[in-house]
């Protein structure tokens, strides 16, 4: 089925959400194969228009901002890995894209979104941090420039009702003081700023565009250290 550029600004995610909550309450492989064309019509080819529809708007953001609509890449797999879990159902509740910028997909900071089968959560930010950057990271984070640019702007938008989040340690690292005033950041291995939201009527497009485009600066102050 093919889908134009407006009907994805105006119909996605609705069709897809629909297809997820079912697919949430008939999690199993011989569902999913009898439906997969519905899930490759509904799904699968309306996101990756949006991938590019939205990743246009994203980069006149950050121009290099890594746009590719291919499986695995900008729009994730269903597939869940359950070799080393003890859920064993085979596939994701959600539909994961992902629009990065630097060289390392899966190690950049980045755009991602994770639609539910009513609401969508984005987020910006880098969500593990590679040893050199992790150390970057922690050096910036204690700089009183760009620690402090970093702090008030992780203020603005807790105050405008987002989150703040990323894998964390339990103590301040090594080497660092437990007391300095910017401690809850020193503890992160990975940080990014995150809001869930309803699925809403209109241009999804727009509304998410609008979201990514406040969180932006955490993109750009993570780039400085790459």
């Amino acid at each position: 089925m093919a889908h134009t550029a407006v009907t994805v600004a105006t119909e996605f995610p609705h069709g897809a959400a629909r297809f997820l909550g079912s697919l949430s309450r008939n999690n199993r492989k011989a569902w999913f194969d009898k439906h997969r064309d519905e899930y490759e019509e509904l799904v699968l080819e309306p996101a990756k228009e949006f991938v590019i529809d939205l990743g246009a708007k994203l980069q006149r953001l950050r121009p290099h901002v890594q746009v590719d609509p291919r499986t695995n890449y900008g729009v994730k797999r269903i597939n869940r890995d359950i070799r080393f879990s003890k859920n064993k159902k085979p596939y994701k509740d959600h539909q994961t894209l992902w629009w990065w910028e630097g060289r390392e997909k899966e190690a950049s900071p980045g755009y991602w979104f994770d639609l539910h089968p009513k609401s969508v959560i984005l987020a910006v930010g880098l969500y593990m941090a590679e040893p050199k950057i992790l150390d970057r990271y922690r050096q910036a984070v204690v700089d009183d420039r760009t620690g402090g640019l970093l702090d008030h702007m992780v203020k603005g938008f807790e105050r405008r009702g987002y989150k703040l989040e990323g894998p964390t340690k339990k103590r301040v690292p090594r080497g660092f003081d437990p007391e300095h005033p910017r401690a809850r950041y020193l503890k992160h291995d990975g940080i990014y700023a995150w809001r869930e939201t309803p699925l809403p009527r209109g241009d999804f497009v727009a509304l998410c565009f609008a979201h990514y485009r406040t969180l932006t600066p955490l993109q750009e102050w993570l780039m400085e250290l790459i």
